[in-house]
């Protein structure tokens, strides 16, 4: 790979890791969301491998603006950009890992409802990486005054940021009491009481509003 000399190479080397990661998750994604049972988390994962193949396309804009502004820069540096650009380039070591040890954990024998709450974790685990990883990008961008490239990467960290909570809430919602009472095993105490917490609080504004609705009558 070729000397990173400034914040520029440094930002361009980003972008390819982030290049990398994209492709292994669109080559990950359809195989978590056959192994899920539960059918939102399916929906979740395949709107997410949408959303991915579109992350791809904005990396591919940021590498055509970045060989278009520097051409000369690259004929006279001995093709550094096509050097970290072209093909060969350096793989995601990050993401490769992150993805081999949910392979990993998906391989092991479980119940279906405990597989779901392991895809949720491995997905996180992605997530969380490329929000770091976007998230350097940007004030990298943002630093050197790269507007285009910062609202670009800006709006990939915006959804990868949306995925991760639609996640959350799924895991904490649904699929992680599933994953505990499967089997027969019964929830504890205080998941219950969660549970009827988050009941309690969605029905509080039906409640609240019946209310109102018949100070007004009267």
């Amino acid at each position: 790979m070729a000397m990173l000399v400034n914040l520029r190479n440094l930002l361009e080397h980003e972008i390819e890791d982030l290049y990398s990661a994209e492709e292994q998750i669109i080559e990950a994604l359809p195989k978590m969301a056959e192994a899920a049972t539960d059918r939102e988390l399916k929906r979740t994962l395949k709107e997410h491998l949408r959303i991915t193949k579109e992350q791809k396309k904005r990396l591919d804009q940021i590498k055509k603006m970045f060989k278009k502004e520097t051409v000369s820069e690259e004929n006279s540096s001995g093709g550094f950009l096509e050097r970290m650009f072209g093909e060969g380039g350096t793989k995601c070591k990050g993401t490769e890992g992150l993805i081999q040890e949910g392979e990993k954990i998906m391989a092991e024998e479980m119940e279906p409802a405990v597989k779901d709450a392991a895809i949720i974790a491995s997905c996180q685990k992605i997530e969380h990486y490329e929000i770091s990883g976007y998230g350097t990008a940007r004030a990298y961008a943002k630093e050197l005054g790269l507007r285009e490239v910062e609202r670009l990467l800006a709006t990939t960290l915006k959804e990868e940021y949306t995925a991760d909570k639609l996640l959350n809430v799924l895991a904490l919602n649904k699929v992680n009491l599933k994953a505990e009472t499967s089997g027969g095993t019964k929830a504890s105490p205080s998941t219950a009481a969660r549970a009827r917490g988050t009941a309690s609080k969605s029905a509080a504004p039906k409640t609240a509003s019946k209310k109102a609705a018949g100070k007004r009558s009267r």
